[in-house]
């Protein structure tokens, strides 16, 4: 015969659960939806809060650019009477690179071989100018920004930058110093300004000895 069950004491049961269940009410089982759910923020949490200018963002600084720029051309203009055959002959980077290492000694490691390809490039463009200083001009421009700014951009700023230059040479006075004269002590007992180099009241000339000029106070 099978074992008897014990008898199951619902009553002990019961007054448990009415112990517990005021205290613990019922969790339901389905969680409440949130009503506003999280917003991802716009913007990084580095981003700068300040507000760029009009136009592109600005890769490297426009002075970087124009003053490489004036290094290529000076570079470049020292070299070119030996350059100019062989580069200008180049059919591939190699021979760019060959001709820069042979013809443009100290200065070739400024060029290639980090921009052989893009020198190439611009040897062979259609707007390659045809006069030796404007051909320099223009490879000094172009390469003054790369690899981080186009030949393009970088010719550009170059141009304006020269523009502005010439505009404030202009605002400067049109008239020019055509004499120049010191503050004299004559041993006649003139004391001022001379005139032509010498003094107003007798004639006597400065010295040109630069003991003198250099220990009398007032010539300067």
């Amino acid at each position: 015969m099978a074992p008897e069950k014990p008898p199951h004491n619902y009553a002990a049961i019961g007054a448990i659960q009415r112990i517990i269940g005021p205290r613990f009410p019922e969790i339901s089982a389905k969680m409440p939806k949130r009503r506003t759910p999280i917003q991802k923020p716009e913007k990084a949490l580095d981003a700068s809060s300040g507000k760029r200018g009009r136009g592109r963002p600005q890769k490297i600084q426009r002075s970087w650019v124009t003053g490489r720029a004036r290094n290529y051309r000076q570079m470049l203009t020292k070299v070119w009477p030996e350059l100019a055959g062989p580069l200008l002959a180049a059919e591939t980077e190699e021979q760019i690179i060959a001709a820069f290492e042979k013809h443009s000694q100290p200065y070739a490691g400024d060029f290639v071989p980090r921009l052989a390809r893009e020198i190439l490039a611009l040897i062979h463009a259609s707007n390659f100018p045809i006069r030796p200083k404007a051909r320099i001009g223009f490879l000094a421009d172009s390469l003054a920004g790369m690899p981080t700014i186009a030949a393009r951009t970088a010719r550009d700023i170059c141009a304006k930058h020269r523009a502005n230059e010439r505009a404030n040479e202009r605002v400067k006075s049109p008239h020019k110093i055509i004499r120049k004269e010191f503050y004299i002590e004559c041993s006649c007992g003139y004391k001022g300004p001379a005139r032509d180099s010498a003094c107003r009241k007798c004639g006597a000339p400065i010295p040109m000895d630069l003991g003198i000029f250099w220990g009398n106070r007032g010539l300067f």
